[in-house]
């Protein structure tokens, strides 16, 4: 029988068969959708995050307290009190191939505007701070903090338009604590991985902030350091401020009590997080799909009992044994195949919407500013081929057991 022949009727048969073969189509589609949804979202927000982590600039060093590097990492994201000090960021600007430095100290201050008040990060830095995020930190209106200034702020433009009732000018008088401060600088918006940061932060400098956190307690201590350096050459001045500093602290890399990141490294442990997240859920609609696979052998198996007759009457005709498992891999890939296309539509319309309310959602938070979804022709054909693949396997074995029957024991079934 040629391959179009088997095509008829294997699609005679599903359409016969109704509702059962739905039920069993209806296992292939969870686990198809499944995979489209959680692949294209998770590849997204892959794309997304490393490509705001590449917009922070490849040449910039983070220096921050912690005895790892995933402490410190994760540490940058909730502050806690650190033990930079005044020698460290002395010992870090004498470093060859360092060319700025940019000292942070972070707290939590209830700000006044307007009868308003929020609760917002401060950030206490100094003219450097500029410097070291020249390509990504521009200025809409104003100047940034310079030596010498006290009493005065820039602002994050969330703060400036959007955290009160009224929008922030320069000039405008503000309350930090209930102290007055004058607004001398507001930053263009950054959006995406920095928004959570930058664009809803109060930049002071180092002498007024030390009055308002909990970094300022002792007048050496600092939260992190930001460290621009010579491009091309992050990972080597990266490791020879990590020895400069192990040998002034007086410790190795088993005691270790700060953390140096770069942008590489910064790419390698997210990385690791969304691929360790992403391999869970791929589990789970692997177990989808197994279901499925399990329905499409139930289905076909079944089938070849209720057919017995029918195949005795074709081997009877003529046809091989090789025909007869041909007949039926082919209705099994079939139902593979139907699942597939249904699939993968109902997988575009949930990754659609899982994207759309995430980028509503995450809009002004650090994975903001960006698809969050990410179909490409290969999660296509992977899909498309997976599922069908499935429907072959689950249907090899009531293939078989078809191809096996004597003729004559076949015809005779009732």
């Amino acid at each position: 029988m040629k391959f179009k022949d088997s095509f008829k009727f294997a699609l005679n048969n599903l359409t016969t068969r109704g509702l059962r073969s739905w039920l069993t189509i209806i296992g292939i589609i969870i686990g198809v959708a499944a995979i489209v949804a959680i692949v294209s979202v998770g590849q997204g927000l892959q794309g997304t995050i490393q490509n705001q982590l590449s917009s922070l600039g490849s040449d910039i060093i983070y220096v921050l307290p912690g005895s790892s590097l995933e402490y410190s990492f994760m540490q940058s994201l909730a502050p806690e009190p650190g033990n930079l000090t005044e020698k460290d960021l002395k010992l870090i600007k004498i470093v060859e191939g360092v060319l700025y430095v940019a000292p942070e100290i972070v707290g939590m201050v209830d700000m006044e505007y307007s009868g308003n008040t929020k609760n917002l990060y401060l950030l206490g830095t100094d003219e450097n701070w500029k410097k070291v995020r020249e390509s990504s930190a521009g200025l809409e209106s104003g100047r940034f903090l310079m030596k010498g200034d006290k009493n005065v702020v820039v602002l994050g433009n969330k703060i400036a338009t959007d955290a009160f009732d009224k929008p922030i000018y320069i000039g405008s008088q503000i309350k930090i604590e209930g102290d007055s401060f004058r607004v001398i600088g507001i930053l263009e918006e950054f959006g995406g991985m920095a928004g959570m940061g930058e664009d809803s932060y109060i930049f002071v400098s180092l002498e007024d902030a030390k009055e308002y956190s909990s970094f300022g307690s002792n007048e050496e201590e600092y939260y992190a350091m930001e460290v621009r350096v010579e491009s091309e050459r992050t990972e080597e001045i990266a490791e020879k401020i990590k020895q400069q500093l192990m040998i002034s602290r007086h410790v190795n890399e088993e005691n270790i009590n700060f953390g140096i990141m770069t942008p590489k490294m910064i790419s390698s442990i997210v990385s690791n997080i969304l691929n360790a997240i992403n391999l869970f859920l791929y589990g789970i609609a692997a177990i989808s799909l197994l279901v499925g696979a399990v329905g499409i052998a139930n289905t076909m198996f079944t089938s070849v009992t209720e057919r017995t007759r029918q195949i005795g009457i074709l081997k009877a005709l003529g046809m091989t044994n090789k025909g007869v498992m041909n007949l039926f891999l082919v209705e099994s890939a079939l139902i593979g195949f139907v699942g597939g296309i249904l699939g993968l539509f109902i997988g575009f319309v949930i990754s659609g919407i899982i994207g759309q309310a995430a980028t509503f959602m995450l809009a002004t938070t650090m994975i903001g500013g960006g698809s969050l979804v990410s179909i490409g022709p290969g999660l296509v054909i992977f899909a498309l081929s997976f599922s069908v693949i499935v429907g072959v396997i689950s249907g090899i074995f009531p293939a078989r057991r078809a191809s096996r029957l004597q003729p004559v024991e076949a015809l005779r079934y009732e």
